[in-house]
């Protein structure tokens, strides 16, 4: 009988499995590879008794078609149980149990069930993928975390577009050679819609300092980008830096004088300034006579 191991475990969150049967040891999923499963004994329950898993899960959902991609996942149920399938090997079978309490300690879900690990596709190394590969999953990534975004699933989002601009990072140095100078100009251009959409998403969340280095970034490869100016005068007006977002908002209706969020911005902003001007003026006038 084989012992149940603790694969993850935090004060909200363990992860358990216990292997029934045992499979190829030389065969385990890894990043980007795609498994094919089948679950049993699907349980879940709370404090309360039997419970829902989540309503975005993917794998726990009834059309599940029993295939999984490594590192493909958003729901954060679906990204741990991706962690089991990482500590299988193909041909096991094992129950996997995935607990979650809140800060007091209470049960708020336990998930429990059979897996069995049926194929697992070796894929390359993300090390040694083509840039053309590393591209495409930049691309991919992008397009799934704006999926989300309209989702409001900003987390989740936020994932995907950090994830989008590790691939493409990954893809430099491009040697001119091989890379067309239009296709450097397209991974330019994503690379500065990732950035604006990772302050989006921190903007979001009240991350104000991380918003403006993330605008900034976005403004070094397209310094007329009105979205990266907008958002980097929402960040200084969320730090009372009225003076600086001020500046950003005008330099943004420069570029886009008919922008209607930038006009709504501006005037929301022009009491702040106008006070603050006031007041600069009457601490001159007090200080000349």
């Amino acid at each position: 009988m084989h012992k149940e191991t603790v694969l993850s475990t935090r004060p909200d969150r363990e992860i358990r499995k216990k292997v029934i049967t045992p499979g190829d040891y030389l065969l385990v999923p890894y990043e980007d590879s795609r498994c094919k499963i089948v679950l049993h004994d699907v349980r879940c329950t709370n404090e309360a008794g039997p419970c829902e898993i989540d309503p975005v899960s993917r794998i726990f959902c009834r059309a599940f078609d029993g295939n999984v991609l490594i590192g493909d996942s958003d729901s954060f149920i679906d990204k741990d149980f991706e962690l089991v399938l990482q500590r299988m090997c193909c041909g096991e079978t094992c129950e996997a149990t995935l607990v979650y309490r809140n800060a007091e300690g209470t049960l708020m879900k336990e998930i429990s069930c059979k897996v069995d690990l049926k194929e697992v596709t070796e894929e390359q190394l993300v090390s040694n993928w083509s840039w053309e590969r590393l591209y495409e999953a930049a691309v991919h990534h992008k397009e799934r975390g704006v999926d989300l975004i309209k989702q409001g699933r900003t987390a989740d989002a936020f994932r995907r577009f950090n994830k989008a601009l590790k691939m493409l990072i990954a893809t430099e140095p491009l040697d001119p050679k091989v890379v067309s100078e239009q296709v450097v100009k397209d991974m330019v251009e994503l690379k500065v819609k990732l950035y604006n959409n990772l302050a989006h998403c921190q903007l979001q969340h009240e991350e104000y300092e991380a918003t403006l280095e993330l605008c900034e970034k976005a403004l070094k490869f397209d310094p007329a980008n009105v979205k990266a100016l907008y958002r980097k005068c929402s960040a200084h007006s969320g730090l009372h830096m009225y003076e600086d977002a001020w500046t950003d908002i005008q330099e943004a209706l420069r570029l886009e004088p008919n922008d209607k969020a930038a006009q709504l911005k501006a005037n929301s902003l022009k009491p702040k300034i106008e006070k603050i001007n006031k007041e600069y003026t009457t601490v001159i006038k007090k200080m000349f006579g």
